[in-house]
């Protein structure tokens, strides 16, 4: 009979933390379309809610210099996003901090060239006072459209 419940009891716990990790990665899919969705809609107040103010950024149109805040959303607001979809998304979460991989398909412009194609972004989040907030992103251009 204690097996019995020793097995119930660690059954219970395993689907429990399966739900957890599941509503974890929506709410990690609901804060990257966000992000996203205000770049697209050049929603400058949103996007800079989402970012950290220590905020850094490794382009995929750079040769590795680090972009902060301020410059990110300069060029966000400025650059052109005409659509993208997020393929698929992998969290690992450390009670207030979680790494995030997302794999992106975007079509877009940068500095007056053709932006599009898919990106592997890797994304570093941090929740602070409650509210989760992106504080660094390496970003790769996979491949051109």
């Amino acid at each position: 009979m204690k097996k019995k419940i020793n097995l119930f009891a660690l059954l219970s716990l395993f689907v429990l933390v399966a739900n957890a990790q599941s509503n974890l990665k929506q709410s990690f899919i609901n804060l990257e379309n966000k992000w996203m969705n205000s770049w697209k809609n050049k929603d400058e107040k949103t996007f800079k809610a989402i970012l950290n103010d220590d905020f850094q950024l490794i382009s995929s149109l750079t040769k590795g210099e680090l972009m902060n805040k301020g410059q990110v959303l300069k060029n966000m607001m400025e650059r052109p996003l005409k659509s993208f979809s997020i393929d698929s998304l992998l969290v690992k979460s450390y009670q207030n901090v979680a790494i995030v991989t997302v794999w992106i398909t975007q079509n877009a412009e940068a500095n007056g060239k053709d932006w599009s194609g898919k990106f592997l972004e890797t994304d570093v989040w941090v929740k602070i006072k409650g509210i989760w907030k992106v504080t660094t992103r390496h970003s790769t251009w996979l491949n051109k459209n």
